[in-house]
């Protein structure tokens, strides 16, 4: 059985979405999996990991890094923001570490390496363009 509809195409429980708004939906749909792929959960509009504050996804910045590039940027004020993964991230060098940042705060996701193009996917979608991952500039390259 279908949803009851009007003339105008409004279904019985309000208004019909207008193109723009079913795209944001849509996109919105497409962010989530992106990130649940990824191993990062966004729910309403917001990333949310455990022990770390949730930061809206709109207008954040996200970055793939090695582990030993995240542990050259992690400062006093990151330390509070991501607790225990501030820890973790000086620890394990052969992880990477999605970063998203954002006005409200920071959030720091360490990914599994067969999850990178996973996360390139992820942050090439919020960012609007493509994402490589960075790398300290005394590593020697990977072969």
């Amino acid at each position: 059985m279908g949803r009851n509809r009007d003339e105008e195409g409004a279904d019985m429980f309000g208004k019909k979405k207008t193109p723009e708004e079913q795209a944001a939906a849509q996109r919105q749909r497409q962010l989530t999996a992106a990130a649940a792929a990824a191993g990062v959960t966004i729910m309403g509009g917001k990333v949310r990991m455990p022990n770390q504050q949730a930061i809206p996804i709109e207008g954040a910045r996200v970055t793939i890094e090695a582990g030993e590039t995240a542990r050259k940027r992690i400062t006093a004020a990151r330390v509070a923001l991501i607790g225990i993964f501030a820890i973790w991230a000086k620890k394990d060098m052969s992880q990477l570490f999605i970063t998203i940042e954002h006005e409200e705060g920071i959030v720091l996701v360490p990914v599994p390496a067969k999850k990178e193009a996973q996360a390139r996917i992820f942050a090439t979608m919020v960012n609007g363009e493509p994402t490589g991952i960075s790398k300290a500039k005394d590593e020697p390259p990977a072969s």
